[in-house]
């Protein structure tokens, strides 16, 4: 008779917890020089609704800039603030893979999302009417795609979705609830930055359409209202499952939902 692959406890202990967690994926930029660009304070009435929903802070980078092959760059992060449940049960020690394994499920209520922005521009950006510089406005189109209501909701329904998995450890000891965090840590983080890497293809686009905001972007409005559509989304290769396909279908593409879209790009008139 085949022994058994597992090694387990007799009755697999249970393990309950809920731990709170702020996630950054990716550390602000320190800025190269940091001064006080005066007419940031004057910004018009529609840019700063904008500006404060993206928590846009503006900086002289030079170094970066020029690193990008660009005249002005502008990037962005998550941090997510939420509390986590989870259980896991002990599955013993596979020896045929060599591997301490645990069935995992973990699971949160309501995390909270902001999203932060720097735009980085070079020393010697000093247009006399800074708020009229195609620069800028292009930039702040760029805070306007990583601000969008859609992808703050599709953001959170994916945080929302329970994750069950079995998580597998090499290691001469069984994991430590340590070990259980750090892989539920490590699967909420996979999926914050593949959302990131989703608002990033979406900067490209941009850039490409409007040929690095040199020229106006034709059909302004449907443009801007494609990005995270079904097929907006799938144009980025995103691996959308059938789940979040149904989501973005009944709650994304709402009439209301679109209205509010409409309204958040109108800071910059076509």
């Amino acid at each position: 008779m085949k022994k058994a692959a597992f090694l387990r406890n007799a009755l697999g202990v249970i393990f309950l917890a809920t731990i709170n967690v702020v996630l950054s994926t990716s550390p602000p930029v320190a800025a190269q020089t940091i001064k006080t660009l005066p007419w940031v304070s004057e910004a018009p009435g529609e840019f700063v609704r904008l500006i404060d929903r993206g928590n846009v802070r503006m900086v002289i980078e030079d170094d970066l800039v020029k690193k990008a092959d660009k005249q002005a760059l502008t990037l962005f992060k998550f941090v997510v603030a939420y509390d986590f449940k989870y259980r896991h049960q002990s599955l013993g020690y596979d020896r045929e893979t060599n591997t301490w394994q645990s069935k995992i499920a973990a699971w949160m209520d309501q995390p909270k999302i902001k999203i932060e922005h720097e735009i980085c521009l070079k020393s010697d950006f000093q247009p006399a009417a800074p708020w009229e510089s195609k620069l800028l406005l292009h930039e702040f189109d760029h805070v306007a795609v990583s601000s969008d209501p859609r992808i703050l909701k599709i953001m959170k329904w994916v945080l929302q979705q329970r994750r069950e998995w079995t998580g597998k450890w090499v290691q001469p000891n069984p994991p430590s609830e340590q070990d259980i965090r750090i892989a539920i840590l490590d699967s909420i983080t996979t999926e914050v930055k593949a959302l990131e890497k989703l608002v990033q293809m979406q900067y490209d686009i941009l850039d490409k359409e409007s040929l690095q905001g040199t020229v106006e972007i034709e059909a302004r409005t449907s443009f801007f209202k494609g990005l995270y559509s079904i097929e907006g989304i799938e144009k980025c290769k995103y691996a959308l499952p059938p789940s979040m396909r149904e989501f973005v279908k009944q709650k994304i593409s709402i009439p209301s939902v679109l209205k509010e879209v409409e309204t958040h790009y109108l800071f910059l008139p076509p």
